[in-house]
Formats: C-alpha cells, sequence, structure tokens
C-alpha cells in the first residue's frame, strides 16, 4: 500500500501509534526542529514515539527534548517509522530501522523525492519540512506549545537563511510571526544557528578563505578543506559544510562550491546559486537538494573532483548564459 498526500499521512498518524522519527544524516536545523515538534506532537496526543539521529547534534538548541534523541543502535526495530526532510536512503546508520519498519512515513520538501513510503507528503514548493509538520500538527488539533514553536521556527529559520533566501514568502513570514507569537525567541535561534562557533570553527574558516578561487569569469568561486584540517582545528566535518556561505558572497558568482573530505577518501560536495539550477548538478553527482542549494558525495581524492567539479559548474554557467566579472580576468 502507497498512500500519497497530506491528507492520507495525517490520517495514518492519527489512526496508527508507536512511531520513530528519524532525522536525516548530518542533521541541520530543519531536520532536527521538524523531528523534535512532530515527537512533542504526538506524544501530546498520548501516542508512543522516539527520536533516533544517525549522527551528533551540531547545534547547541535548549530544547529539552533533545536529550530523548537516541542512536539507531541504541534502540530496536521500530513499527513504524516517521522519516524528515529527506528520502529515507539518506538516514544513514538509521537506514536500517526505515527497512524493518511495517509502515514509513515521509515528509519532505526536497526535489528528486518520489514518494515511494507508506504514505508520503512531498511538496516541494514548501520553504521547510518545519512548515510541513506545523500543518500536519495543526491538521491533527495538536495545540501548538512553546517547545513546539521554538523547534519549527529553528527548522523555517535555518532553511530561510533567517529570511533572506528566494524561499521566503510572504506565508512563511507569517507563520514565523505566529510561531513568534507562540512563544519561539527569534534572538536566541538566530544567535545559535549563525553566531554561535568554537574557536576551532574560526580557526578552521580562516584557513578554509585562504583556499578560495575563482573561474576566469568569476562565475563559479571554489573552496577546500581536508579532512587533516578538521583534524587539527578539532571541528566535527558535519560543521564545515557552513563555510559555503562566503563563497556565495563574492561578486559576481554564480555558482559557489565547497568540497569537504569528512574522512579520509570521502568528499562531501555543497552547491549554492543566487539563479542557477545547481539541484540538477548534484544530480548528475548522484546527489540532490533544492534548485539553489544541493549536494552530493563522491569517494576519491581533491585533485580527481575539483577539476571536474568545477568544469560541470562552469558548463552549468555557460549554458545559462550566465557570466561574472568578465572572461579576460584571471583565476585567483
Amino acid at each position: 500500500m502507497s498512500v500519497s498526500g497530506f491528507d492520507g499521512l495525517v490520517q495514518g498518524l492519527h489512526q496508527l501509534d508507536n512511531f520513530c522519527i528519524a532525522a536525516h544524516e548530518n542533521p541541520d536545523p530543519d531536520s532536527l526542529g521538524s523531528m523534535v515538534a512532530l515527537y512533542l506532537g504526538l506524544i501530546s496526543l498520548g501516542k508512543k514515539a522516539m527520536m533516533v539521529c544517525g549522527d551528533p547534534i551540531p547545534y547547541d538548541f535548549p530544547w529539552a527534548a533533545l536529550v530523548a534523541v537516541q542512536a539507531p543502535t541504541e534502540v530496536g526495530p521500530c513499527q513504524n517509522v516517521v522519516v524528515l526532510d529527506c528520502h529515507p536512503n539518506r538516514t544513514g546508520t538509521a537506514k536500517p530501522l526505515v527497512e524493518q519498519a511495517q509502515t514509513v512515513f515521509n515528509i519532505d520538501h526536497h526535489v528528486g523525492n518520489r514518494g515511494e513510503t507508506t504514505y508520503h507528503y512531498i511538496d516541494t514548493a514548501e520553504p521547510a519540512t518545519a512548515s510541513m509538520v506545523h500543518r500536519v500538527l495543526r491538521q491533527l488539533d495538536v495545540t501548538i506549545t512553546k517547545p513546539m514553536a521554538d523547534a519549527l521556527y529553528a527548522g523555517i529559520v535555518g532553511d530561510t537563511g533567517g529570511f533572506r533566501y528566494g524561499n521566503t514568502t510572504s506565508s512563511v513570514l507569517a507563520l514565523g510571526a505566529e510561531l513568534v507569537a507562540l512563544g519561539a525567541e527569534p534572538d536566541t535561534t538566530s544567535r545559535l544557528i549563525f553566531e554561535t562557533k568554537s574557536w576551532g570553527f574560526m580557526s578552521l574558516l580562516g584557513r578554509t578563505l585562504e583556499t578560495m578561487e575563482r573561474s576566469a569569469d568569476g562565475a563559479v568561486v571554489w573552496m577546500t578543506v581536508d579532512h587533516d584540517a578538521f583534524k587539527e582545528s578539532d571541528v566535527d566535518p558535519q560543521e564545515g559544510d557552513q563555510f559555503i556561505q562566503y563563497s556565495r558572497m563574492v561578486s559576481g558568482v554564480k555558482v559557489a562550491i565547497l568540497f569537504r573530505e569528512t574522512s579520509p577518501g570521502t568528499i562531501r560536495l555543497g552547491f549554492r546559486s543566487h539563479s542557477l539550477d545547481v539541484g540538477s548538478l548534484a544530480r548528475t553527482l548522484g546527489g540532490g537538494g533544492h534548485r539553489l542549494a544541493s549536494g552530493a558525495k563522491v569517494e576519491g581524492t581533491m585533485d580527481q573532483w575539483v577539476p571536474r567539479v568545477v568544469a560541470a559548474a562552469q558548463a552549468l554557467v555557460d549554458s545559462e548564459g550566465g557570466h561574472g566579472i568578465g572572461r579576460n580576468h584571471e583565476c585567483h
């Protein structure tokens, strides 16, 4: 059985019990906030639920519910699994729990998710999975408490870049206002997501900025950070994905790329753009994501992948007719 759409998924959540809610690997604020809010909502309805995440939580959110998050190896088989903010294949070490579940729910807003689970609510027009979870909770007649509002607000702030990205619509601003009225704290949330970094993180950022290069026309800008640099700075490689925003700040950039060697021989690619479809670029490399923000994982060395990926990004720029500072400029 496969039930598509919002109404079917809500009905399934209403009828069933004993849920295991899974965040995606390398969890971000949207994945974490959606997981915590749905967990609290189901608990408030008298249902049994637990949360699992295969990777450490890289943010210091002051949410009491986070202490209940378990590693997949700490739980037994789950009867009903809810996968949030990703395709089930991206749940990392929680994937076996998903594969063994009797029923799988999936709530996601990423392009490329075809909705292959028992119940699936996929909407690529939504700015964040947190906004979708908010709608689900309202339909379940859940009273949104301050802890739920905090979590949902963090998810929306994370995926809209603090209400700065192109997915910031009047409706998402209205939802943000509603959550603030319910107790969410914009200053605390923004500070924790964007402005709270360790000394090691800031030191590594400086090193990474020194690797910045750009194409001859300035349309493609990239940085690299290898595994040794993460070890020497005592920074979790997951945190390094935030460096990409600095490549996107360069005037004239069309495609920003970050190469992170998260473990020896494994490179995570991050793509960002203000206007071009970098989601299609990521998909050619086995990855995915959104039109303006995407990523992929490859095996090999920087020497193998940097020229290849930069060339593909330049081809995307050229195919769209988008140029940066002018082709007479040299790479540097």
